[in-house]
């Protein structure tokens, strides 16, 4: 090989070691942004937290959730609020709001709902205080999700006063 063919791969092999550097701290960065962007948690009493839970459930008055939880693991997904068709508005967003009693943290979150799309799996997986709501035993697609259009799916508390509510909007 040349001199001047080697300094020609070194220098390829030099600037693509470079550009993944840079791709990688872009994937970082843009990560944490995104996070940043989508996720807050704050320190919070009791009370400030049940202020924050009764605000978003006013929006959902006499609304039933979607998937309901009786006793420590037993999930229902109540498939009769499922329509059949898809309704006029797409989903824009998913909402977390999660007060955790213990730690007094109240964490809000909101994840693009063409991110939830994006997810490789097309049944929804949420775990929550040890209980598991997984595909296999809920059967609940994002389809499901968007069939059923903007609304409370998730309203509980536990024996600990933590509390979950999820909402489409």
């Amino acid at each position: 090989m040349s001199g001047t063919n080697r300094k020609t791969w070194i220098s390829i092999v030099v600037a693509s070691i470079i550009l993944i550097g840079i791709l990688a701290v872009a994937v970082v960065g843009g990560t944490a942004y995104f996070f940043s962007r989508h996720i807050r948690t704050e320190a919070a009493e009791s009370d400030a937290a049940a202020r924050e839970f009764d605000a978003a459930r006013q929006r959902f008055a006499g609304q039933q959730p979607l998937i309901e939880i009786r006793g420590r693991d037993d999930a229902i997904v109540h498939r009769e609020r499922i329509p059949e068709s898809m309704p006029a508005t797409k989903l824009e967003t998913l909402r977390v709001l999660v007060y955790d009693s213990n730690a007094g943290k109240l964490v809000h979150v909101a994840i693009p709902f063409w991110l939830v799309r994006l997810a490789p799996s097309k049944n929804l997986s949420l775990v929550n205080n040890g209980v598991d709501f997984d595909s296999d035993r809920l059967h609940l697609s994002v389809d499901d999700l968007e069939r059923r259009g903007p609304g409370l799916i998730l309203d509980h508390a536990d024996r600990r006063n933590s509390q979950v509510l999820i909402w489409a909007e």
